[in-house]
């Protein structure tokens, strides 16, 4: 190839969410890289109108986007979401100059929407959901399954609206590879019969600290939830198995974030809120979170029933020095197992007793150490660097993160 690459990258937002950090991480390191050019496309390029448009079909973004393709040359395409704000339409824009650019296209999925009808990877019987099975995808159980909590006439709208979306311009036609932060997202990719893919972790924040676990000898601990209180996040579900066993091993469980869950949750656990057992406190800006979590809480929950995809809290809580106690489902049951920071409950009364216990026993443990490599920028900036065939950058081949480990003393500790 030739010495000077463009890399041209596109998603919805510019700042959000997750999606949105890896999105401007990836930029940053790119653009780190020598001989590489990186623009970026998002909904700050829009208009203010079609910033607002539905996101059925953006032709604001797709004429948009055709425009920079044309000026910018890209060599690398690669597109992190786009079917919020930016919308299936601009699929058309990087189908119809792929061939004459000769440009290779990339995907990372962060969520499942190529291959189910709900980008979480949901289903809902009577009204109550639960994680749609992989073995599932691609077969006519996921057409009959309703994918939608609005009713029947929306689910077969959004149906229609996914296949119609396809036969116009399939992801698949316009992707030439599709990265996947998790396995469990790879083997759902490949269960609906999509093999162009590759594992690609996502990065975790380059300037955050690493503080060693402290040894805690506790009976009961504090707990955190951390992230969106939307019903597919389990909170509900996880307060009412705690009230089963009468807060068995729980001191307290408090609630960072917002969404359209907190007030039936606030309303219905009063009490647990009069009696200092449970705590909502509201969204934080991502580093004032990290700083409470680790004030707060002796571990970090994850209790989604969906089937997530790579929830990066487990990293971060492992960075804090925190186990995280998580759901056993979905990517949640294999995310991360390498770090030796999780422990894994089934929903009901027996085996959250048990994984509590565990983890209590955990934290008393004096030499405890999490591994989270896999996650540093670094090692993400060599593996796209690798996926993306672009050049070698000035990183090193084994080069450390840049961070610093700090003890529970306070001492700062080397980075093996």
């Amino acid at each position: 190839m030739d010495k000077r690459c463009n890399v041209l990258i596109i998603n919805d937002f510019a700042s959000k969410g997750g999606a949105e950090e890896v999105y401007r991480t990836s930029a940053r390191l790119l653009r780190a890289m020598p001989g590489v050019e990186v623009e970026c496309f998002d909904r700050s390029c829009l208009s203010a109108a079609a910033r607002h448009k539905p996101r059925a079909w953006n032709s604001e973004a797709a004429r948009l986007l055709a425009q920079t393709i044309v000026r910018f040359r890209p060599a690398r395409i690669l597109v992190h979401n786009y079917h919020n704000v930016l919308s299936p339409s601009i699929l058309h824009a990087i189908d119809r100059y792929h061939s004459s650019l000769g440009y290779t296209t990339y995907l990372t999925c962060h969520d499942y929407h190529l291959v189910h009808y709900n980008p979480t990877l949901l289903r809902y019987k009577n009204g109550i959901a639960d994680a749609f099975p992989i073995e599932s995808l691609g077969m006519l159980r996921a057409l009959i399954t309703r994918a939608s909590p609005k009713g029947a006439v929306h689910d077969a709208l959004k149906k229609l609206y996914w296949h119609s979306t396809r036969l116009l311009c399939h992801p698949i036609r316009v992707f030439d590879l599709l990265l996947c932060p998790s396995r469990y997202m790879e083997q759902a990719l490949h269960r609906a019969g999509i093999t162009n893919t590759s594992l690609l972790p996502n990065p975790i924040d380059a300037d955050m600290p690493v503080y060693a676990p402290k040894p805690i000898q506790a009976s009961r601990i504090n707990l955190a939830f951390a992230g969106r209180i939307a019903a597919e996040k389990g909170l509900g579900e996880f307060i009412a198995l705690a009230r089963a066993t009468q807060f068995a091993y729980l001191n307290k469980l408090t609630i960072f974030g917002d969404g359209p869950e907190r007030a039936a949750l606030e309303h219905c656990n009063a009490d647990l809120i009069c009696a200092g057992r449970l705590e909502f406190r509201g969204r934080r800006p991502h580093r004032a979170l990290l700083t409470e979590l680790r004030e707060t809480a002796h571990a970090v929950v994850l209790p989604s029933i969906c089937a997530e995809n790579a929830p990066l809290l487990i990293v971060e809580a492992a960075m804090l020095g925190l186990p995280a106690l998580v759901h056993d489902i979905g990517s949640l049951s294999t995310f991360g197992d390498e770090i030796g920071n999780k422990f894994k409950y089934r929903c009901d009364t027996a085996s959250y007793r048990a994984a509590l216990d565990a983890l209590i026993q955990h934290l008393g443990q004096p030499n405890r150490r999490y591994d989270v490599a896999e996650y540093h920028p670094q090692r993400y900036a060599q593996r796209l660097a690798t996926v993306l065939r672009l050049e070698r950058s000035n990183e090193q081949p084994g080069a450390t993160y840049a961070g610093s480990l700090i003890d529970a003393d306070g001492s700062v500790l080397p980075i093996v």
